[in-house]
Order: C-alpha cells, then sequence, then structure tokens
C-alpha cells in the first residue's frame, strides 16, 4: 500500500514528465501557421525566405487605374523599375534622382546662305605718266608700260575699283642693262585699294621696259585711272 507521501511524488513525477508535451502541443499549429506564411507557393522552395520588398505594388496602374506606387518608386535608369517606395522611404535623402530621358539632339547651326561676291566694276581707262629719271634715261617707259594698259586696268576693276573721279598709283623702279624693272616700290596710291595697288606692283615687277643709257636708271611714273564712261 502507497503512502501519502510517496503517492504526492509519484504524481508530482508525472506533471513534469508531461509538460513538455503539452508545451510542443502548444507550439505546433503556431508552427504550421508559419510554415505556410513562408511557403505561399507549394511548388516554392520551403527553406527559402520571403523578402517583404517584393511584395511592395508594381509601378504600373492598378486594378483601379490608379497609381500602385503612392510614394514613389526606385529605378534604375539602365536597367528599369526596381520596385515601388514603402512609405518612410518617401522623402529619404539617400534617394537617387529620378531618371531623365535622353537629352533633345541639338539644334544645327543655322547657317546663313553665302553671300554672292560683287560683280566687279568695268575696267577703267589707264593713263601712263611721263616718267621721271635718275642717272640716264631710258626711251620706252611709256611705250611698255602702255602695253599693259588692259592687265592695269583689270588690278583696279577686281579690287574695288576707282573711287571718284579717277584714282592714282605712283612707282618708282630700276632698269639695268637687261632692260627689266627692278626693285619696284609703291610711292603713293590714291582713289584705289592698297589691294588693288599691290597688284599693280606685281604686274610691273621684271617687266620688259628697254635699255637704259646707263647702268642702273631710276624711273618715276603716275598711272592714273579713270572710271569707263
Amino acid at each position: 500500500m502507497t503512502n501519502p507521501r510517496t503517492l504526492g511524488r509519484l504524481l508530482c513525477a508525472a506533471s513534469v514528465g508531461f509538460a513538455p508535451v503539452a508545451a510542443c502541443a502548444g507550439a505546433a499549429p503556431a508552427s504550421s501557421h508559419a510554415a505556410q506564411a513562408w511557403t505561399a507557393d507549394p511548388d516554392a522552395d520551403p527553406t527559402a525566405r520571403h523578402d517583404p520588398a517584393e511584395s511592395a505594388p508594381r509601378a504600373d496602374g492598378g486594378a483601379d487605374g490608379g497609381p500602385r506606387c503612392p510614394y514613389g518608386s526606385l529605378e534604375d535608369p539602365h536597367r528599369g523599375f526596381v520596385r515601388c517606395l514603402l512609405p518612410d522611404e518617401r522623402d529619404a535623402g539617400w534617394l537617387p534622382p529620378p531618371p531623365q530621358g535622353d537629352p533633345a539632339p541639338a539644334e544645327p547651326p543655322r547657317t546663313e546662305p553665302p553671300r554672292e561676291p560683287a560683280p566687279p566694276a568695268p575696267p577703267p581707262v589707264v593713263d601712263i605718266g611721263a616718267p621721271k629719271f635718275e642717272g640716264g634715261e631710258v626711251t620706252k617707259v611709256e611705250k611698255s608700260l602702255g602695253r599693259a594698259s588692259a592687265e592695269l586696268a583689270r588690278c583696279i576693276a577686281d579690287n574695288g575699283g576707282v573711287g571718284g573721279d579717277a584714282g592714282t598709283v605712283k612707282i618708282q623702279f630700276l632698269v639695268r642693262s637687261r632692260g627689266r624693272a627692278e626693285g619696284v616700290e609703291v610711292l603713293a596710291a590714291k582713289g584705289v585699294s592698297p589691294e588693288a595697288a599691290a597688284c599693280v606692283r606685281h604686274l610691273v615687277k621684271n617687266k620688259a621696259i628697254g635699255a637704259p643709257t646707263a647702268d642702273p636708271v631710276g624711273v618715276t611714273v603716275v598711272l592714273t585711272f579713270k572710271p569707263a564712261r
């Protein structure tokens, strides 16, 4: 026959032994529920964890036509949409600026059509002045320069023409034994452009003038250009 003290010890031991079983039985439904929460998809990996960010709504429109990302979206300009923002991320300072589209193509610079050059003026009339000599004479100066009248007139016409009633170019050069104009210089020019005077100088340079009476002979001559009537 069991005494009361011994019976009390057996009941205590039995209650201690059933406590873990009761605890496991109480926790079993919660664990089963948690397992279902992690594996909502019966085909998904039961060990994979669910990312809460993936449950955020997509950026495209919702079923009611409203925006699916009311707090904005995080986008990558290279890969496209990433995810919708959570409420506490709407004003976060770490968010990148919104992606911007490609810059508009620059307009080509506007260029004005090329201006047509002004037509050249008609060739002027050329008058060969009486030459002045130094150190001798050259008898054919006027005749030799007169043969180049057409080229001299073209120099003036192609470089601005004659300004006013007449233009003049005063030139000086040397004539040596070989009979050609050397060291041609423009002493003065009036009523013609500098380019026209330079053209006259270049035309007279090394031109056959005639045999001098001495070597060398200095020659100064004024060429007058009058507009053609």
